[in-house]
């Protein structure tokens, strides 16, 4: 039952989150949360609506709670890189894309991302490679769809 009423509290933070209404995306999800205190997606989005609302320190906080649910999440890694890359821990968040790679091998998002770090780090070469590497994803990607 309390499970449903997370759901709820859930939809209602995604909708306000789509409005960038994002004091109330955040009362949502930590409702939900507080209803079903394993609910994964909701503090990822709960994550996702700080970091948007230039809060990172409680965005960082989030995905550290959410990592403690799903300990092997690429997509948690990728945002804790997000988190990092905007607050200029470039060192931080190779890291975490890296992680998120070595979870998830075609995760498209985390080598656009760590190809960036690798850009603004002076890391040309590496800066590179992500980029072939990315686009022999989309090859992949265009290739099954035929």
């Amino acid at each position: 039952m309390k499970q449903q009423q997370a759901k709820v509290y859930y939809q209602a933070g995604n909708d306000f989150l789509k409005k960038r209404n994002y004091l109330k995306a955040i009362k949502s999800y930590k409702d939900a949360i507080k209803l079903y205190s394993g609910y994964f997606k909701a503090y990822c989005n709960l994550g996702v609506t700080y970091k948007n609302a230039g809060l990172f320190r409680e965005a960082e906080e989030t995905y550290e709670k959410a990592l403690k649910l799903k300990p092997n999440s690429g997509v948690i890694f990728n945002n804790l890189g997000n988190v990092y890359m905007v607050t200029n821990r470039l060192a931080e968040a190779k890291l975490f894309y890296q992680k998120a790679i070595g979870i998830y091998r075609e995760y498209k998002e985390a080598w656009y991302n760590l190809g960036q770090v690798y850009y603004f780090t002076g890391e040309t070469e590496k800066a590179v490679e992500t980029r072939v590497m990315l686009e022999k994803l989309r090859q992949i990607v265009r290739t099954k769809g035929c």
